[in-house]
Protein backbone atom coordinates (compact mmCIF):
# COMPACT_ATOMS: atom_id res chain seq x y z
CA UNK A 1 0.00 0.00 0.00
CA UNK A 2 0.82 3.59 -0.89
CA UNK A 3 -0.39 5.93 1.48
CA UNK A 4 -0.43 9.62 2.62
CA UNK A 5 0.78 10.81 6.15
CA UNK A 6 -1.25 13.68 7.10
CA UNK A 7 0.39 14.55 10.55
CA UNK A 8 3.84 15.12 8.69
CA UNK A 9 2.80 15.68 5.15
CA UNK A 10 5.15 12.63 3.61
CA UNK A 11 4.49 9.95 0.71
CA UNK A 12 4.58 6.35 2.94
CA UNK A 13 4.51 2.91 1.81
CA UNK A 14 4.09 -0.33 3.51
CA UNK A 15 4.42 -3.77 2.53
CA UNK A 16 2.86 -7.25 3.81
CA UNK A 17 5.07 -10.50 4.97
CA UNK A 18 3.11 -13.06 3.07
CA UNK A 19 0.95 -13.54 0.74
CA UNK A 20 -2.38 -13.19 2.45
CA UNK A 21 -1.79 -9.77 4.14
CA UNK A 22 -2.16 -11.55 7.81
CA UNK A 23 1.15 -9.87 8.69
CA UNK A 24 2.91 -6.39 7.53
CA UNK A 25 6.79 -4.94 7.54
CA UNK A 26 7.07 -1.52 8.75
CA UNK A 27 6.04 1.77 7.25
CA UNK A 28 8.65 3.38 5.11
CA UNK A 29 8.74 7.50 4.53
CA UNK A 30 9.68 7.44 0.42
CA UNK A 31 9.44 11.10 0.02
CA UNK A 32 9.36 13.98 2.73
CA UNK A 33 10.26 17.29 1.31
CA UNK A 34 7.69 19.43 1.88
CA UNK A 35 3.95 18.22 2.14
CA UNK A 36 4.09 15.62 -0.57
CA UNK A 37 2.29 12.53 -0.99
CA UNK A 38 -1.74 13.15 -1.54
CA UNK A 39 -3.66 11.05 -4.31
CA UNK A 40 -1.00 8.07 -4.36
CA UNK A 41 -1.38 5.65 -7.04
CA UNK A 42 0.73 2.04 -6.65
CA UNK A 43 1.68 0.00 -9.59
CA UNK A 44 4.27 -2.80 -10.48
CA UNK A 45 6.66 -0.90 -12.86
CA UNK A 46 9.27 -3.72 -14.41
CA UNK A 47 8.74 -5.37 -11.64
CA UNK A 48 9.37 -3.21 -8.87
CA UNK A 49 6.75 -0.97 -7.16
CA UNK A 50 6.46 2.32 -8.28
CA UNK A 51 4.09 5.21 -7.10
CA UNK A 52 2.91 8.40 -9.06
CA UNK A 53 1.42 11.02 -6.15
CA UNK A 54 0.64 14.72 -5.77
CA UNK A 55 3.83 17.26 -4.70
CA UNK A 56 1.13 20.19 -2.89
CA UNK A 57 3.70 22.33 -2.07
CA UNK A 58 5.14 22.86 -5.25
CA UNK A 59 1.98 21.94 -6.99
CA UNK A 60 3.52 19.08 -9.30
CA UNK A 61 3.26 15.37 -10.62
CA UNK A 62 5.93 13.39 -8.59
CA UNK A 63 7.14 9.37 -9.33
CA UNK A 64 9.21 7.44 -7.71
CA UNK A 65 10.18 3.63 -7.73
CA UNK A 66 11.75 0.86 -5.47
CA UNK A 67 15.02 -0.72 -6.60
CA UNK A 68 14.13 -4.13 -5.45
CA UNK A 69 10.84 -6.03 -5.96
CA UNK A 70 9.93 -5.69 -2.59
CA UNK A 71 10.05 -2.37 -1.91
CA UNK A 72 12.65 -2.10 0.89
CA UNK A 73 15.13 0.48 -1.44
CA UNK A 74 13.55 2.98 -3.27
CA UNK A 75 15.03 5.31 -5.81
CA UNK A 76 14.83 9.42 -5.60
CA UNK A 77 12.19 10.46 -6.12
CA UNK A 78 11.18 12.46 -10.09
CA UNK A 79 9.01 14.92 -10.93
CA UNK A 80 7.33 14.86 -14.09
CA UNK A 81 5.39 18.14 -14.88
CA UNK A 82 5.73 21.36 -12.87
CA UNK A 83 4.18 23.44 -15.15
CA UNK A 84 1.38 25.29 -12.56
CA UNK A 85 -0.74 23.34 -10.36
CA UNK A 86 -0.56 20.19 -12.06
CA UNK A 87 -0.37 16.53 -10.32
CA UNK A 88 -3.71 16.00 -8.33
CA UNK A 89 -5.18 12.60 -8.90
CA UNK A 90 -2.74 10.77 -10.55
CA UNK A 91 -3.59 7.31 -11.81
CA UNK A 92 -0.40 4.82 -12.83
CA UNK A 93 -0.20 2.06 -15.14
CA UNK A 94 1.70 0.19 -17.30
CA UNK A 95 0.97 1.13 -21.44
CA UNK A 96 2.50 -0.86 -24.37
CA UNK A 97 5.68 -1.50 -21.58
CA UNK A 98 6.18 2.12 -20.45
CA UNK A 99 3.95 3.63 -17.19
CA UNK A 100 1.84 6.15 -18.07
CA UNK A 101 -0.36 8.74 -15.64
CA UNK A 102 -3.38 10.48 -16.16
CA UNK A 103 -3.98 13.68 -13.67
CA UNK A 104 -5.38 16.62 -13.02
CA UNK A 105 -4.45 20.37 -14.12
CA UNK A 106 -5.93 22.26 -11.67
CA UNK A 107 -4.42 25.61 -13.01
CA UNK A 108 -5.93 25.18 -16.41
CA UNK A 109 -8.47 23.02 -15.36
CA UNK A 110 -7.33 20.27 -17.97
CA UNK A 111 -7.24 16.21 -18.11
CA UNK A 112 -3.45 15.36 -18.80
CA UNK A 113 -1.41 11.97 -19.56
CA UNK A 114 2.31 11.22 -19.61
CA UNK A 115 4.26 8.45 -20.59
CA UNK A 116 7.97 7.43 -19.46
CA UNK A 117 10.16 6.56 -22.51
CA UNK A 118 11.30 3.85 -20.89
CA UNK A 119 9.98 0.33 -19.21
CA UNK A 120 11.39 1.60 -16.00
CA UNK A 121 9.79 5.26 -16.05
CA UNK A 122 13.88 6.64 -15.54
CA UNK A 123 12.92 9.26 -18.44
CA UNK A 124 9.42 10.69 -19.90
CA UNK A 125 7.75 12.04 -22.66
CA UNK A 126 5.74 15.69 -22.58
CA UNK A 127 2.78 15.66 -20.80
CA UNK A 128 -0.52 16.27 -22.86
CA UNK A 129 -3.41 17.75 -22.82
CA UNK A 130 -6.48 15.74 -23.43
CA UNK A 131 -9.53 17.57 -22.19
CA UNK A 132 -9.22 21.49 -21.74
CA UNK A 133 -13.26 22.46 -21.95
CA UNK A 134 -13.97 24.19 -18.74
CA UNK A 135 -12.78 22.23 -15.35
CA UNK A 136 -12.32 18.84 -16.27
CA UNK A 137 -10.16 15.84 -15.25
CA UNK A 138 -10.57 15.37 -11.62
CA UNK A 139 -10.74 11.82 -9.92
CA UNK A 140 -8.79 10.22 -13.33
CA UNK A 141 -8.94 6.22 -13.39
CA UNK A 142 -6.50 5.30 -16.24
CA UNK A 143 -7.23 1.76 -17.72
CA UNK A 144 -6.21 -0.22 -20.91
CA UNK A 145 -9.49 -0.52 -23.03
CA UNK A 146 -9.18 -2.60 -26.14
CA UNK A 147 -5.19 -2.19 -26.32
CA UNK A 148 -5.25 1.32 -26.27
CA UNK A 149 -5.27 3.49 -23.03
CA UNK A 150 -8.49 4.95 -21.61
CA UNK A 151 -10.02 7.51 -18.67
CA UNK A 152 -12.27 7.71 -17.01
CA UNK A 153 -12.62 11.34 -15.16
CA UNK A 154 -14.79 14.18 -13.60
CA UNK A 155 -15.98 17.44 -15.37
CA UNK A 156 -16.56 19.92 -12.70
CA UNK A 157 -18.08 22.71 -14.59
CA UNK A 158 -21.13 20.49 -15.87
CA UNK A 159 -21.14 18.00 -13.14
CA UNK A 160 -20.72 15.04 -15.28
CA UNK A 161 -19.07 11.68 -15.38
CA UNK A 162 -16.41 11.87 -18.80
CA UNK A 163 -14.31 9.04 -20.73
CA UNK A 164 -11.82 9.70 -23.54
CA UNK A 165 -9.53 6.60 -25.18
CA UNK A 166 -6.54 6.40 -27.25
CA UNK A 167 -6.45 5.68 -30.82
CA UNK A 168 -3.36 4.23 -30.37
CA UNK A 169 -1.66 1.69 -27.92
CA UNK A 170 0.99 4.41 -26.86
CA UNK A 171 -1.22 7.31 -26.37
CA UNK A 172 0.24 9.62 -28.77
CA UNK A 173 -3.50 10.71 -30.08
CA UNK A 174 -6.68 10.36 -28.65
CA UNK A 175 -10.41 10.19 -29.90
CA UNK A 176 -13.02 12.86 -28.11
CA UNK A 177 -14.34 12.96 -24.93
CA UNK A 178 -17.50 11.15 -24.29
CA UNK A 179 -20.19 12.64 -21.11
CA UNK A 180 -21.52 9.56 -20.23
CA UNK A 181 -23.48 10.19 -17.23
CA UNK A 182 -25.23 13.92 -16.68
CA UNK A 183 -27.70 13.17 -14.55
CA UNK A 184 -27.36 16.29 -11.61
CA UNK A 185 -23.46 16.06 -10.20
CA UNK A 186 -22.05 13.13 -10.72
CA UNK A 187 -18.74 11.31 -11.61
CA UNK A 188 -17.25 11.55 -8.62
CA UNK A 189 -14.26 9.18 -7.45
CA UNK A 190 -14.14 7.39 -11.01
CA UNK A 191 -12.67 3.89 -10.98
CA UNK A 192 -12.68 2.33 -14.55
CA UNK A 193 -12.23 -1.91 -15.40
CA UNK A 194 -12.89 -4.13 -17.99
CA UNK A 195 -16.00 -6.25 -17.06
CA UNK A 196 -16.96 -8.87 -19.30
CA UNK A 197 -15.07 -7.60 -21.89
CA UNK A 198 -16.12 -4.15 -21.99
CA UNK A 199 -14.89 -1.12 -20.25
CA UNK A 200 -17.33 -0.10 -16.67
CA UNK A 201 -16.84 2.55 -14.42
CA UNK A 202 -17.87 2.57 -10.86
CA UNK A 203 -18.76 6.72 -9.34
CA UNK A 204 -20.33 8.82 -6.72
CA UNK A 205 -23.43 10.16 -7.88
CA UNK A 206 -22.91 13.71 -5.29
CA UNK A 207 -26.51 15.08 -5.99
CA UNK A 208 -28.28 11.96 -4.55
CA UNK A 209 -25.67 10.62 -2.70
CA UNK A 210 -25.30 7.55 -4.30
CA UNK A 211 -23.09 4.53 -5.42
CA UNK A 212 -23.38 4.47 -9.54
CA UNK A 213 -22.03 1.91 -12.57
CA UNK A 214 -22.03 1.75 -16.18
CA UNK A 215 -20.85 -0.31 -18.67
CA UNK A 216 -20.01 0.19 -22.30
CA UNK A 217 -22.15 -2.16 -24.64
CA UNK A 218 -18.67 -2.76 -27.26
CA UNK A 219 -15.08 -2.93 -26.18
CA UNK A 220 -13.64 0.16 -27.11
CA UNK A 221 -16.19 2.32 -25.19
CA UNK A 222 -17.71 4.15 -28.22
CA UNK A 223 -20.90 3.10 -27.06
CA UNK A 224 -22.19 2.65 -23.27
CA UNK A 225 -25.44 1.33 -21.23
CA UNK A 226 -27.72 3.49 -18.60
CA UNK A 227 -25.98 3.94 -16.03
CA UNK A 228 -27.40 1.63 -12.58
CA UNK A 229 -27.94 2.74 -9.13
CA UNK A 230 -25.79 0.23 -6.54
CA UNK A 231 -26.68 1.64 -3.84
CA UNK A 232 -28.86 4.39 -2.39
CA UNK A 233 -29.23 3.61 1.45
CA UNK A 234 -27.99 7.40 3.41
CA UNK A 235 -24.89 9.06 1.86
CA UNK A 236 -22.77 6.34 0.29
CA UNK A 237 -20.79 5.64 -2.83
CA UNK A 238 -17.15 7.86 -2.28
CA UNK A 239 -13.78 6.37 -2.60
CA UNK A 240 -14.91 3.02 -4.73
CA UNK A 241 -12.41 0.83 -5.93
CA UNK A 242 -13.37 -1.62 -8.62
CA UNK A 243 -11.94 -4.87 -9.35
CA UNK A 244 -13.20 -8.42 -11.10
CA UNK A 245 -13.13 -11.18 -8.97
CA UNK A 246 -13.07 -14.78 -9.56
Amino acid sequence: ISYYDATNGDLKYVRATDASGTTWGSPQTLDATGVIGLYTSLSIVNGNPAVAYYDQTNGDLKYVRATDASGTTWGSPQTLDVTGDVGAHPSLIIMSGNPAISYYDATNGDLKYVRASDASGSAWGSPQSLDATGDVGQFSSLSIVNGNPAISYFDGINGDLKYVRATNAGGTTWGSPQTLDASGLVGYFTTLTIVNGNPAISYYDDSNFDLKYVRATDASGSAWGSPTVLVSTGVTGQYPRMSTLG
